[in-house]
């Protein structure tokens, strides 16, 4: 992504007479947004401004972190068959019921776990090694389910029932726009987990 030059030409006139080179109206024009340690980090698919407006928003995520995986697991029971065989001992494989599943203390726990590594990775993503180390982690962690047939690519199952429960959380504040942002946050985290799970 450029800049405009001629729109910071007339300010870096106005304000020092002159204009040293094209680099240095594109590093004014970045200024305003480098505040304190934020900076774009190219691992990570956000702008600093998509950054800030997603630790903003996930902040009323964060006061419903467990209605929102109540909300995203059932949704993906919902949708994915394969995903309530696997939980088999907490859904019933041949009957779907929200309301049992609500009940479960097997699914609370591991909600509570899920929506717990999704609450740090985005709420730390101004340090991208630490979101990046955390969520490989993760990843690495779930290769003992291999011998149980867990397969990395399932972490895609979570994208769209994430997303759809974080509409339902936000209501009115989940824009176009946030869409767009929390689409590609997902996108990443689970980009990043399936790459802790592979890696050697």
């Amino acid at each position: 992504m450029g800049c405009s030059v001629s729109a910071i030409e007339n300010a870096l006139v106005a304000k020092n007479g002159k204009i040293n080179s094209i680099k240095d109206k594109c590093d004014t024009l970045r200024a305003p947004m480098d505040n304190g340690n934020a900076k774009f980090d190219p691992r990570f698919p956000l702008t600093v401004r998509q950054k800030f407006s997603i630790i903003k928003s996930w902040k009323g995520i964060s006061r419903n972190i467990e209605e929102t995986g109540i909300l995203m697991f059932l949704r993906m029971f919902e949708t994915n068959e394969e995903i309530r065989t696997m939980f088999a001992k907490i859904v019933s494989h041949d009957v779907y019921d929200a309301s049992q599943i609500r009940e479960s203390k097997g699914l609370e726990n591991h909600v509570k776990q899920v929506m717990y590594t999704l609450d740090e990775a985005i709420s730390s993503i101004e340090d991208v090694d630490d979101t990046i180390n955390l969520l490989q982690s993760v990843g690495r962690s779930h290769r003992r389910l291999k011998t149980s047939g867990f397969d990395p690519s399932i972490f895609w199952k979570i994208e769209e029932p994430f997303l759809t429960a974080v509409k339902e959380t936000l209501g009115d504040r989940y824009t176009a726009n946030m869409e767009h942002i929390y689409g590609k946050t997902i996108k990443f985290i689970l980009e990043t987990l399936i790459r802790g799970f592979n890696e050697d």
